[in-house]
């Protein structure tokens, strides 16, 4: 057992939550409800199974035998920065790079630092690989390199409450630092598009994910441009669209004190670096155009659900597969994300941290008409 895998394994068995949460799986001895992705894909893959632990035991049977290797080659392109010889794997045409051979604990001067933000802003997502040696304190101050890091979802004062096990699991020393976790007793995933807490009035501006332990196969994370999302858009909805704005509302988990937090934005946004249009809207917490624009309710449903075809079309996604110590880094204004809730019962766990852009002027989202 890896030494990371111990570590989380101390902490969720001294989470309350967690605990109860484990005992009630065991007690119950139910299948993961199909209603869930990743209980639909289990009885998929197991479906005589009639309890959780003949189901756990018969997808744990079908994958014994993986074993770790290098199966085939790829494209990448070589650059030197810095002194450091990059490659730079391209995931998708239009979105994503995986950036080879570099540190995040000591590779970070000035001249680094541009190269990753510019190939960031031009890409979406930029990922690394075996970073499992980076601790919560470097990845901490990899992220304010980029932007400002003050709470979990971004903004002080933005601060859920509702219980939840990622909620309630501390991070030493990095307080700001927002754990998720999914194992066999606690099954979850957001296995639906959406940007990070759209719901506040200032939304962040990135987000930087680390993998810390992860299933062999399954739990990838899919991104979606939005740039192509709303060049995507038939000429009349593109039209009609530039004068709307929508309603975000956030989930039960974000909740605090018990109200659940909303916020309006318009439908398609500037961005405030690259210039580019992009659209605003997608399925996790846009729920309807804002009632000031009069929009009849036919008219809006049919904008919405054309909107909402946008997302994750292939052509405008990329994979990204995790391993102990991947990073994943993706810019929260110009892309959405999803889950793959496929793993289950195996173990993901992930910590990330969210940044604000430092230009308190750019946190609010705006249109400017090209």
């Amino acid at each position: 057992m890896s030494e990371a895998k111990t570590e989380i394994e101390n902490m969720l068995n001294n989470n309350e939550l967690y605990t109860e949460l484990k005992d009630r799986a065991e007690a119950l001895n139910r299948p993961v409800s199909r209603k869930n992705p990743l209980g639909a894909v289990a009885a998929a893959r197991s479906p005589e199974a009639k309890t959780r632990s003949e189901r756990a035991s018969s997808i744990r049977k079908q994958d014994a035998g993986l074993v770790r290797g290098f199966v085939q080659e790829t494209w990448y392109k070589p650059v030197t920065v810095s002194g450091v010889e990059l490659k730079l794997e391209p995931l998708q045409p239009s979105i994503g790079t995986i950036v080879h051979g570099i540190d995040l604990a000591k590779d970070l001067d000035d001249a680094m630092v541009a190269f990753l933000r510019q190939l960031w802003l031009e890409r979406r997502v930029i990922g690394f690989r075996n970073q499992q040696h980076v601790t919560p304190l470097q990845m901490k101050a990899f992220a304010e390199k980029f932007g400002e890091v003050q709470a979990r979802y971004g903004e002080k004062g933005h601060e859920p409450n509702t219980p939840s096990v990622g909620h309630n699991i501390d991070v030493p020393d990095v307080p700001e630092m927002l754990t998720i976790m999914a194992d066999e007793n606690a099954p979850g995933a957001a296995a639906n598009w959406h940007a990070d807490a759209t719901w506040q009035q200032k939304p962040p501006m990135g987000s930087i994910l680390m993998c810390r332990e992860s299933p062999a196969v399954g739990g990838d994370t899919c991104f979606c441009d939005c740039y192509a999302m709303w060049q995507g858009l038939s000429d009349e909805t593109r039209e009609k669209a530039k004068s709307l704005t929508a309603v975000h509302v956030g989930a039960v988990i974000h909740q605090m004190d018990g109200e659940t937090p909303s916020s309006v934005h318009p439908v398609p946004r500037t961005h405030p670096e690259t210039g580019q249009t992009l659209l605003y809207v997608q399925q996790g917490f846009v729920k309807h155009l804002h009632p000031s624009h009069g929009v009849p309710a036919n008219e809006e449903a049919a904008m919405l659900a054309e909107m909402k075809k946008q997302e994750g079309r292939l052509e405008y996604t990329c994979r990204f597969k995790w391993d102990e110590g991947s990073i994943a880094m993706w810019d929260n204004r110009a892309v959405l994300h999803s889950a793959s809730a496929d793993f289950w019962p195996y173990s993901r766990y992930m910590e990330r941290l969210t940044i604000l852009d430092y230009e308190e002027k750019r946190r609010v989202p705006f249109y400017q008409p090209e």
